[in-house]
């Protein structure tokens, strides 16, 4: 009885000790894992700034873009009527025989 009473104590002994040794080096490792963890954070908090800077200088070149195609295209309408009426009832007979073409696929 004594032997099984012995070995009981040693394993409890053991489970006590693996326990501390476990708690040591959880304890030991939070500091780690808290660095980790905030540089993480701190890099994703700085890729979301640049792709808002990205997005923005995106959207300012387009604007830019959309505003120079404007006023040339008005200006090639103050200067030259005739070619711009023709030009857009060019256009609008290509998209009524494009929507006429699209328009028979769908039937057939």
């Amino acid at each position: 009885m004594s032997d099984l009473k012995t070995a009981t104590e040693k394993m409890s002994s053991l489970g006590a000790s693996v326990n501390s040794n476990v708690d040591e080096l959880l304890s030991e490792a939070r500091p780690v894992f808290s660095r980790m963890t905030d540089r993480v954070k701190d890099e994703l908090h700085e890729l979301g700034e640049s792709g808002k800077e990205a997005m923005s200088d995106v959207k300012h070149k387009l604007e830019n873009e959309a505003r120079h195609v404007r006023v040339k295209t008005e200006h090639f309408i103050q200067h030259e009527p005739f070619a711009s009426v023709l030009i857009a009832a060019g256009t609008g007979a290509a998209a009524a025989l494009a929507v006429s073409w699209f328009m028979r696929s769908r039937q057939h």
